[in-house]
């Protein structure tokens, strides 16, 4: 027990110590940190006067350069401008005009010549100069001034100044001297000061004794890097912990900074914890007796608890793993699961969600959705549909149970779901394909016995126009029945034409085509059917691979979606083809701004024969459809009512 509580003690000391470095490191840290910044606003605020000066000297300049200066206008310009004085030198750097008269100083000796300040303009080497603060040259206090050289037809100096005490005060209220000065009266620190090689630049106090940087190793090594260094040392006969860090301005070495602290209070708090660490060997050992008893009876509860950890553990590493949707509302309706696969069907992380009324995160996808969880109804194997930010339309398969406590009370709702989406698309695909397979064969056998009746309906209108040549017959009506059997075998001709085509389709010959090239070659067929019309064609591909395509069919692909949009768009619009890679496959997606398809006949645009012109053979979008299949790829629709719409092929 005396050796935990020794032990202990040693602990208790080495924590205080490392939060003292702490404490100190952030103190010395803050205090370069404000220094630097005190001392660069203080340098940006003469850098804004003297901008200020600068600008009115050059104002009077051109006044100067324009007409003839006096003291009165001199006096008005500085009283607009609130400077304090503004002096005209010739080019001996004698002054010829003022704001302020000459008598005020009568009688005063001056301090300095003008000329000792002035003098590279009067030489022409310089054409302004900052002067800053200066002595007034007459009376007490200090002065802030600048200087331009005069318009080259007169020669000279224009100085202008103001009265630096408002300056000088801004400086001792907010400078980094005032901010040691107060860190220092702190009655835990005994001293900061500011350092370098050639001694003592600032301190809070007056300071004795203390050694130059290049006698000291410890402070030369501070000198020469950037890391804050700590150490205890004896300063007036008490032990100190001082704090070093070099100081910079804008990689301009100061100094270094130096801080000690007092450690009475870490004295005084390690005489409390010896005696304390005394007192709780003592209670130890009364306690012993008592901790090994509930020791052993906390050994079963440990176990159980192991067990238990061990199984949540399980069963959360099960719920992050599987492949369905977990979500579980707590009695209180706030989510206590959401699991990995939810996060990717949702589009939301956990962390934003868990925690949460579900009326704030789940009402947006949908309200069938919400109205489940809030009448917490059991469901089997039932579908509904939800709308995702950025991801748009999604079908669930969803199970939902309830779970009730001892007290028959629900304790949880848990809804269980499963993204069948894709499903729902390859699975109305196929249904599709199947009655493109089945009305193919169909047209196929029509289309054969329809052709050759077809055949002799067309031989005899022949037959009659040359009977009609032979027989003289001048009749309209005869000449005009004739032309329209003709023409109407033609067209029946034409259309059976079309059926054949479907119900036997090319074998598609793949390539490997660049998708830049593909895109630029649809642009300029799409191109071409829009001419003369106010329609924009936009292209977006985010990568340039390659796709194993036959080109030519996947021209049609387009040219017939194409020819739809272009059809549905009533005067001005756009249409916008993007491609890009994910999950390993390639997407196209083919949007316009027209008129929008219905959902009652979203599912029918596919179908042979189906359409909604008033010409046409219905057989566009099931060409799409049989060419996308042919390409083991899937096709599908979104589409709003005058919003427009986006066919998306997906090729794996």
């Amino acid at each position: 027990m005396i050796i935990s509580s020794y032990l202990e003690y040693i602990q208790n000391r080495e924590e205080i110590y490392h939060l003292i470095n702490d404490n100190a490191t952030s103190l010395i840290q803050t205090i370069t940190t404000g220094s630097a910044n005190t001392i660069i606003s203080d340098r940006e605020f003469e850098a804004l006067i003297s901008q200020h000066l600068l600008g009115v000297a050059k104002n009077v300049a051109r006044l100067d350069s324009i007409s003839s200066l006096n003291n009165k206008l001199l006096k008005d310009i500085a009283e607009e401008n609130d400077v304090y004085r503004i002096n005209i030198f010739n080019k001996k750097g004698e002054k010829i005009l003022s704001n302020v008269k000459d008598t005020v100083h009568s009688g005063l000796k001056p301090k300095y010549s003008p000329k000792d300040f002035i003098r590279p303009i009067l030489e022409g080497k310089e054409e302004e100069i900052i002067i800053g603060i200066k002595e007034s040259r007459f009376e007490e206090g200090e002065r802030y001034a600048v200087a331009i050289k005069r318009p080259k037809n007169k020669g000279g100096a224009i100085v202008v100044n103001l009265d630096a005490e408002l300056l000088k005060e801004f400086q001792e209220k907010t400078g980094f001297g005032k901010m040691i000065q107060d860190i220092g009266n702190k009655e835990e620190v005994k001293y900061i000061i500011l350092q370098d090689e050639e001694g003592i630049i600032a301190a809070d106090k007056e300071i004795k004794d203390f050694k130059h940087i290049s006698q000291d190793e410890f402070l030369k090594n501070a000198y020469q890097d950037t890391s804050t260094r700590t150490r205890e040392i004896y300063y007036e006969g008490n032990r100190i912990f001082e704090v070093v860090r070099k100081f910079q301005i804008e990689n301009e070495t100061i100094g270094i900074f130096r801080i000690g602290l007092k450690l009475d209070e870490i004295n005084s708090l390690e005489s409390r914890l010896i005696r304390r660490s005394v007192i709780i060997t003592i209670i130890i050992i009364v306690l012993s007796v008592i901790l090994i008893a509930i020791i052993v009876s906390n050994q079963n509860y440990n176990l159980l608890s192991y067990e238990y950890k061990k199984m949540q553990a399980f069963t959360s590493s099960i719920l992050e793993n599987m492949t369905l949707s977990v979500i579980s509302i707590g009695n209180d309706d706030k989510i206590i699961i959401f699991n990995k696969y939810s996060e990717k069907i949702f589009n939301i992380k956990a962390e934003e969600i868990i925690g949460k009324h579900y009326e704030k995160v789940l009402k947006q996808y949908s309200k069938e959705f919400y109205q489940i969880i809030y009448d917490k109804v059991e469901y089997t194997d039932r579908e509904i549909i939800i709308e995702v930010p950025e991801q748009g339309k999604k079908t669930l398969l969803i199970n939902s149970t309830r779970i009730f406590d001892e007290k028959k009370s629900l304790y949880t709702f848990t809804i269980v779901s499963r993204d069948i989406t894709e499903f729902k698309i390859l699975q109305e695909q196929s249904l599709r394909n199947e009655k493109l397979i089945t009305m193919g064969e169909l047209a196929s056998a029509v289309a054969h016995e329809v052709r050759n009746p077809l055949n002799s309906i067309h031989m005899i209108a022949q037959r009659f126009e040359k009977a009609g040549e032979l027989m003289k017959i001048n009749s309209e009506e005869y000449n005009k029945l004739i032309e329209v059997l003709k023409s109407e075998s033609e067209r029946v001709n034409n259309i059976i034409t079309e059926f054949l085509k479907f119900s036997r389709p090319k074998e598609p010959v793949i390539q490997q085509i660049k998708i830049s090239d593909f895109l630029s070659e649809i642009k300029n067929l799409i191109d071409v059917l829009v001419q003369g019309k106010n329609i924009k064609i936009e292209i977006n591909q985010k990568n340039d691979t390659t796709i194993s395509v036959d080109p030519e069919l996947f021209k049609q692909v387009f040219n017939n979606l194409a020819i739809n949009s272009i059809d549905s768009i009533k005067g001005e619009g756009k249409i916008t083809i993007n491609f890009y890679t994910k999950n390993n496959r390639k997407i196209f997606e083919f949007i316009d701004t027209g008129t929008g398809i219905p959902d009652e006949i979203k599912n029918k645009i596919f179908y042979p024969y189906f359409t909604t012109k008033k010409t046409g053979s219905g057989l566009g979008l099931s060409i799409v459809q049989q060419i996308v299949t042919q390409h083991n790829g899937i096709i599908h629709i979104e589409s709003k009512i005058n919003q427009g719409t986006k066919f998306i092929i997906e090729l794996i």
